[in-house]
């Protein structure tokens, strides 16, 4: 008898798209982050599905930014023509030639006039469809409801070029709308990818804490800008920090230098001349110290404030404080939350009262997570402060960059401490952006340079060179041991402006990670690790040689090239090399004495 053979099957798989789903479910719960652009996304992914179309890639959007972008109405889209033309046709009957439905846009193009409008349209697979994008084309509709897909086919039938000149009305209302809209989409996302409420942040606050926290009407907030609102791209910072505020409850009041005074207002703001930076940022002090108000000074290129809550890290190493980081939660807070909170805490800390406050200096603060989570002698970052009422120091009209250091040191001198937020932080571009301070800055730094000499003369012995950063200090305080001063990265780690301006971009960069420098061990060929380094008799006319040599003379050279070594070479950081060593040792400016062969 011939027993049938048993045949081994293989495991059971869940079908692929119960997979897909099942991974779009885990995606979901960690928090697809809403943005200026989460609107349109919705938009093109939800005419995508409606095409059903099968040969071309879908993206994945939050159900609220789904429903939300069917919900808009067209007139709040910023493809809406901004002004309709008698006889003309409505956006809501756009059709193609061929009769193919035009969905008025969120976004618009930079050259389309104010009477023209913007739209998309689902598209048919061609014989060179690829299987991966596609769907959708951009149309652009003239005012008698002829569509069109290129700018140069556009530009024939309005008779004339079309530049940017034409397109600006239209471009700051986009930069008004995305920023509402995606400031609201953030709200109605709340912690899964968006916005948290205030109270997420409140709750953190002890009950003695509770009772110090200040109402947003007791609130000055002073936005300091200058020529910035004649550009696209800082129009679109302005409204992103605008509305932060608006939608908080907050209207600021923004210190421009006078030329720009009627660009700001051109765009709805709230304007008045403040001067050049330190001047402005001493009429917002007198302003708020007449209404009896807290000064909340913010700079014009914030998109987002962070704030991480959790335990420190066991140990003080790279790997421990980016584990506590990134377990720690979350919150997105608006600046008005952020203000109340760290003034809460100035208000209820034990004396000496602090009467300046403020948050972490770096984009991320992982680094944090093996110290205080608030600190009261530690630099105050200007981008974002709060001052109180009754505080009467002021900036230093001296200084053009630098000064929130000055002020800061001039709050600790006169108060006793500060108080710093360590476990917040900004999501900001400032060296990259045009405009404001960044136009006090030269290329060859010697701005930076005069700055950081009145630093040094008002404050002897609180500043010295930032070995990473060329023209760059860091602070310690009188009295505070070396373990708690910051450390050489006290410059905000600034974006590029093509988002990680959060709400620029709008987001944080949420896997930031503690910088770690690996030193390899230097091939020192036949000399000894264990021999120590002598300076000689021989005279050195060379200054940065002659520094180098007093900060190896004395150690071994297994000391020297363990870690880095850095000297200052005309203006910028070196590393000690071996070749280095070779030359100062074939000059006789060095000698070696002990140590074994190798």
């Amino acid at each position: 008898q011939v027993l049938p053979l048993k045949v081994r099957r293989p495991p059971q798989r869940a079908p692929s798209a119960v997979c897909d789903a099942m991974k779009g479910m885990k995606k979901m719960a960690r928090g697809t982050r809403v943005n200026r652009t989460s609107l349109r996304t919705a938009l093109l992914s939800n005419l995508k599905k409606h095409g059903g179309r099968k040969d071309i890639k879908i993206r994945d959007v939050t159900r609220i930014a789904s429903r939300s972008s069917e919900e808009t109405p067209i007139e709040e889209r910023a493809g809406f023509p901004l002004k309709l033309t008698t006889g003309g046709l409505h956006p809501k009957d756009w059709v193609t030639a061929n009769g193919v439905k035009i969905h008025v846009d969120y976004s618009r193009a930079s050259w389309l006039p104010d009477d023209w409008g913007q739209g998309v349209k689902q598209t048919q697979p061609t014989s060179h469809s690829t299987g991966g994008g596609g769907g959708i084309l951009t149309t652009y509709v003239a005012p008698d409801g002829k569509s069109f897909f290129h700018k140069a086919t556009s530009e024939q039938h309005a008779g004339r070029p079309l530049t940017i000149e034409d397109g600006w009305n239209g471009q700051v209302r986009l930069a008004k709308l995305q920023a509402r809209q995606g400031l609201r989409l953030a709200y109605a996302q709340g912690t899964c990818g968006g916005l948290d409420k205030d109270e997420s942040l409140f709750k953190l606050l002890a009950p003695a804490e509770r009772r110090c926290l200040p109402s947003k009407d007791e609130l000055h907030v002073c936005c300091v800008s200058a020529r910035r609102a004649a550009k696209l791209e800082g129009v679109r910072d302005i409204f992103t920090v605008e509305t932060q505020f608006q939608e908080a409850g907050v209207c600021p009041t923004w210190y421009v230098d006078e030329a720009s005074l009627q660009d700001y207002r051109a765009l709805g703001l709230r304007a008045v001349v403040g001067g050049k930076l330190t001047e402005a940022r001493n009429r917002a002090l007198r302003d708020a110290r007449a209404k009896g108000k807290i000064c909340v000074q913010v700079s014009d290129d914030i998109s987002a404030w962070e704030y991480r809550d959790g335990p420190n890290a066991k140990v003080r190493s790279d790997d421990a404080m980016n584990a506590a980081h990134a377990a720690a939660r979350r919150l997105i807070v608006s600046p008005v939350a952020a203000s109340r909170f760290i003034v809460a805490k100035m208000r209820a800390c034990p004396d000496p009262k602090p009467k300046l406050g403020g948050v972490y200096m770096l984009g991320s603060c992982s680094r944090t997570f093996a110290s205080d989570a608030f600190s009261r002698q530690h630099f105050i970052l200007g981008d974002f402060c709060v001052i109180e009422p009754s505080s009467t120091v002021r900036f230093d009209p001296v200084m053009k960059l630098k000064e929130d250091y000055d002020f800061t040191c001039s709050h600790i001198a006169k108060y006793g401490s500060v108080m710093r937020c360590n476990r917040m932080t900004l999501c900001v571009k400032h060296y990259s952006n045009t405009g404001g301070a960044c136009t006090n800055r030269d290329k060859k730094g010697e701005e930076e340079r005069r700055n950081i000499a009145i630093l040094n003369a008002k404050w002897p012995g609180v500043f010295r060179a930032n070995p990473k950063r060329k023209n760059e200090v860091i602070m310690r305080w009188r009295g505070t041991v070396p373990e708690e001063a910051d450390d050489g990265d006290d410059v905000v780690e600034r974006s590029s402006g093509r988002s990680r301006k959060v709400a620029t971009s709008t987001r944080v960069a949420a896997t930031s990670k503690v910088k770690r420098t690996v030193v390899k061990a230097p091939n020192l060929g036949d000399l000894p690790p264990g021999a120590r380094i002598k300076r000689t008799d021989k005279v050195v006319t060379s200054p940065h040689i002659a520094s180098r040599c007093r900060k190896v003379t004395g150690k071994t050279l297994n000391d020297v090239f363990s870690k880095a070594t850095t000297y200052s070479k005309s203006g910028k950081t070196c590393s000690y090399s071996i070749s280095d060593l070779k030359y100062d040792l074939q000059r006789g400016y060095l000698s070696l004495t002990g140590g074994c062969a190798r």
